[in-house]
């Protein structure tokens, strides 16, 4: 017997060759199969998910282009073109009402009293100009309100022709499988034929002998009588009346015809539009003789002429688009695509149109997130080249427990604590006067993206941190002592050789903290707002404080309340699979960089 197996048995460790089998298999090979068939499932699994949701969104392309080609054919699409000139007045409106409010407030601020200030902001030349402003713009929304109702109108009646003829072509299915004569009901088309049968009874006055029977009918469909030749001929006697019912019901739509009524008027449109450019103009020029006697305001005035000016100079290009509008233009089907991914509206349950753009969502998710990652990259970085590099051992097994510990609090219980304690907390000091050399404090919304991204910062740190501290533990030991040979410090052997060494790490682990961020979904759905809107970047910092929508929260939102297979319900999924695609990209980006600082390491 060698040393070595003296030294075990002394030691007290044993070996054998011995191996334990059971149902045919050795320990070696069952952990193999153990482990191996887990990667199988996981596999499996991930499969399955993305066959169910390719399978889901697939149809959401056609069901998109034909809502696009109904709402160019009734006429919608042209009166959203007529729409403009009224969304450009209320937007001038709403500016001439702020006008108004801070002259006001300047009023006020001078000491003056409710008398004097109504005296002064009732008085003729600004009573015409702040009411009789507002009046300019009736008969244009009247004229456009009338050709609305009859857009909305035939495109009604369309959608409601479609589906009576899908329930006419049911109802023929329905009446061909009943007349086989092998037809034998199960159990849900039994209670189906019996709920049919009771209706028509409630409905209709029948001799007593038809009711008897359809009584006897309807007593053997509950029950568990055979389907006999008086209850087949009964069903198809109310199956053929109803789809008769239905096929009357329906009422052709011309297009051709129903869009001569929109397109209509253009005489009357043109006096309008002249009208309004005239009684602009005309209180423009009264609105010089009021005295605000505030620069500021004076400034706001005038500028408010200018986009005016703007806005009736626009007028000859809005009536060129209505005269070039074609409604038998050809929608290509790749349109539907185009039009989801460069959408820059979400909007479900319109009495007009249905309109499902990625762009709000998009950029709301990568806003939060990039919000997240400012705050997380550094923290958890830095933290873990402290914890790994620079703290001692007293440090380390107190600062690394609580850090990962973070990721173990439930992201419902993050969310609760934003919305009652951060967020408020943050437009609470926007409202300090020491903060007012912010430009865009204060806050008026608690809930934004800031809320939202600096939550998810602290969900992401402990992702950051325990993979960046992982990757550079594993860079070996005789790195560190080359440097301290060659007379380098602490600080310039952590920061020239090992977080170089360990940079592919570092990245991967901050694109993992990025999959973790954009992939969130109870923080963002209870933080960040839920406003569809893709965010104002021309407000500088401001951004970050306003209220958004993401991927993953239009999601949780509105999947619960959708009808299933409707194109809202299709446009979810077309959202999930561009996530899906987002989670890609970045795994590819993740591994790309690796495999780049590898290369330029070896």
């Amino acid at each position: 017997m060698s040393e070595d197996l003296q030294a075990s048995e002394q030691s007290g460790v044993r070996f054998t060759r011995r191996k334990n089998v059971l149902f045919g298999k050795d320990r070696d090979s069952i952990i193999k199969g153990f482990f191996g068939s887990s990667a199988t499932v996981a596999i499996v699994v991930l499969g399955l998910i993305t066959i169910f949701l390719f399978k889901e969104g697939a149809g959401f392309l056609g069901s998109y282009h034909k809502s696009l080609q109904e709402y160019r054919l009734s006429g919608l699409e042209y009166v959203d073109i007529l729409k403009e000139p009224r969304d450009d007045f209320s937007a001038l409106n709403r500016y001439l009402t702020d006008i108004r409010a801070e002259w006001i407030q300047s009023l006020k601020a001078q000491g003056l009293t409710k008398k004097e200030m109504s005296a002064i902001v009732t008085a003729p030349e600004a009573k015409a100009l702040f009411l009789r402003y507002l009046r300019t713009g009736s008969q244009l929304r009247g004229f456009i309100k009338k050709k609305m109702d009859a857009a909305i109108e035939v495109r009604d009646r369309f959608i409601t022709n479609e589906n009576l003829r899908e329930t006419v072509n049911n109802y023929t299915a329905e009446i061909e499988a009943v007349s086989q004569t092998d037809y034998d009901p199960e159990a849900e088309e039994r209670s189906r034929h019996a709920l049919r049968l009771k209706q028509y009874l409630r409905e209709n006055t029948l001799p007593e002998a038809v009711s008897q029977r359809t009584t006897e009918v309807i007593a053997g469909l509950e029950g568990e009588a055979p389907f006999g030749e008086a209850a087949r001929t009964l069903i198809l006697k109310l199956l053929q009346e109803q789809s008769e019912e239905t096929r009357r019901a329906i009422q052709p739509v011309d297009f051709n015809k129903s869009i001569a009524v929109i397109t209509g008027d253009q005489a009357s449109y043109a006096t309008i539009l002249t009208k309004m450019k005239a009684d602009i103009h005309t209180l423009l020029d009264q609105a010089d003789a009021i005295a605000f006697n505030n620069p500021a305001l004076e400034k706001r005035v005038e500028r408010f002429g200018e986009l005016n000016e703007q806005f009736l100079a626009s007028f000859p290009k809005h009536k060129a688009k209505l005269a070039v509008w074609d409604q038998n233009e050809a929608i290509p089907p790749w349109r539907a695509l185009v039009a989801f991914l460069t959408g820059k509206d979400w909007v479900t349950a319109s009495d007009q149109q249905d309109w499902y753009g990625l762009l709000p969502l998009l950029s709301g998710s990568l806003l939060i997130s990039l919000i997240a990652l400012l705050f997380a990259v550094p923290f958890g970085v830095g933290a873990a080249i402290y914890v790994n590099q620079i703290a001692g051992p007293l440090e380390r097994n107190l600062i690394k427990p609580y850090v990962e510990f973070v990721s173990a609090i439930p992201s419902v219980v993050i969310g609760f604590f934003g919305v009652v304690v951060f967020g408020e907390a943050i437009r609470l000091l926007s409202q300090f006067e020491f903060m007012a050399w912010v430009p865009f404090f204060p806050l008026q919304e608690r809930l934004n993206a800031f809320t939202a991204g600096g939550l998810l910062a602290l969900m992401a740190i402990p992702t950051i941190f325990t993979l960046a501290e992982d990757a550079i533990n594993n860079i070996p030991r005789h790195f560190k002592e080359a440097s301290f040979a060659v007379g380098a410090t602490r600080l310039q052997t952590t920061l020239r050789v090992i977080v170089p060494s360990a940079l592919s790490g570092i990245i991967s682990a901050i694109m993992l903290g990025f999959g973790r961020v954009i992939g969130e979904t109870m923080v963002v759905l209870l933080c960040a707002g839920t406003r569809i809107k893709i965010p104002d970047f021309t407000d500088g910092l401001g951004v970050f404080f306003q209220p958004v929508h993401t991927m993953t929260g239009i999601i949780a939102q509105e999947m619960g309340e959708v009808v299933r297979g409707s194109v809202h319900y299709r446009a979810l999924f077309m959202v999930g699979i561009v996530l899906f695609f987002v989670s890609l990209l970045i795994n590819f980006g993740a591994q790309w960089v690796v495999k780049k600082y590898r290369r330029v390491g070896d």
